[in-house]
């Protein structure tokens, strides 16, 4: 009954403020839909966590797609509980960055001191990472203009890493949307503006913090036991640190592209720098270092292809 209560505020939202659902690259919600079916499977999955270590949540919760115009997740009070509204765009911009990161997989090694060497820039490499960087650069400027990475292109799947793509991408997800529970977790939603439904709720900066601490130990209480366990967990912790790459290459181009929409200029979120090593103080004194190697990889990988990336979507609105 509760789900269902929330399931009509929600499309009372929607007709409130004249939107339609969130459509897909086809002009149709297919890949809406299915985002949409991945978040409440997410939700669904950190609520037997819960359940099963005695930790009730406050309220109702619902986990859903919204065209809404922050990066990346925002919460909205009303009648008979919370929504946790994820952009309707982030799935496909997460996804394509994923796809990049995982077909460059085989353009480094790992040292033993923890360091990466790149493989030697030959003509083909080259040409590799600047249709990586172009199709990125596309992406960004879609999810900012548009709210929907799609209207960028789409880059072609390769075989030999698409499964590395898609459990990236669902690792960034869901640590998007265990830092939503974990507000709710620490009454950082329990505010005056909750009283008055039809709000979207707001955090303190050091509620933020906090809620990036709880939210991974809620991800990683989640993991299921097995022979995979030790990719899982560094899977899982990438997932947040890709997250701060992203957030960081997309307020980079906020700041530096001034014909961006003033609407998603808003952010109420600290650095992602700072998130990111307050994240990796916890982790390494709960794990070690070793956790983060995956992460590492993905933040350095980013990292190294940001400046051309800027570039290109400097040079794609001016040509």
């Amino acid at each position: 009954m509760a789900r269902d209560t929330l399931r009509a505020q929600y499309a009372d939202l929607l007709r409130a403020e004249g939107r339609a659902g969130p459509r897909g690259p086809d002009g149709g919600e297919a890949h809406a839909s299915g985002a949409a079916d991945l978040y409440a499977r997410i939700s669904s999955d950190f609520q037997h966590t819960l359940a099963e270590a005695g930790i009730p949540l406050p309220e109702p919760v619902l986990v859903t797609t919204y065209p809404h115009e922050s990066f990346n997740a925002r919460a909205r009070a009303v009648h008979g509980g919370t929504l946790i509204l994820v952009n309707a765009g982030f799935s496909l911009l997460v996804l394509e960055m994923s796809k990049a990161f995982a077909a460059s997989l085989g353009l480094f090694t790992r040292e033993k001191d923890g360091g990466i060497t790149l493989e030697a820039a030959t003509p083909a490499v080259r040409e590799r990472r600047r249709t990586a960087e172009r199709a990125m650069a596309r992406s960004v400027l879609a999810y900012l203009f548009q709210g929907d990475a799609a209207q960028g292109g789409r880059q072609p799947p390769h075989s030999d890493s698409a499964g590395m793509a898609r459990a990236l991408t669902e690792a960034t997800e869901r640590f998007v949307v265990a830092h939503e529970f974990a507000h709710l977790l620490e009454g950082h939603l329990a505010t005056p503006a909750q009283h008055r439904t039809g709000e979207w709720l707001h955090r303190t900066r050091e509620q933020e913090f906090q809620a990036d601490e709880t939210g991974l130990l809620l991800l990683l209480r989640a993991l299921a036991d097995g022979p995979d366990e030790q990719i899982a967990r560094y899977l899982a912790v990438a997932g947040p640190f890709f997250f701060f790459a992203i957030d960081h290459l997309i307020t980079r181009v906020r700041n530096e592209i001034d014909d961006i929409p003033q609407g998603m200029r808003l952010s109420g979120h600290p650095g992602s720098d700072e998130r990111g090593a307050a994240l990796r103080g916890l982790l390494t004194d709960v794990h070690g270092p070793v956790v983060l190697q995956m992460a590492d990889a993905c933040v350095q990988w980013l990292s190294w292809l940001e400046d051309g990336i800027v570039g290109a979507a400097r040079s794609q609105l001016t040509g």
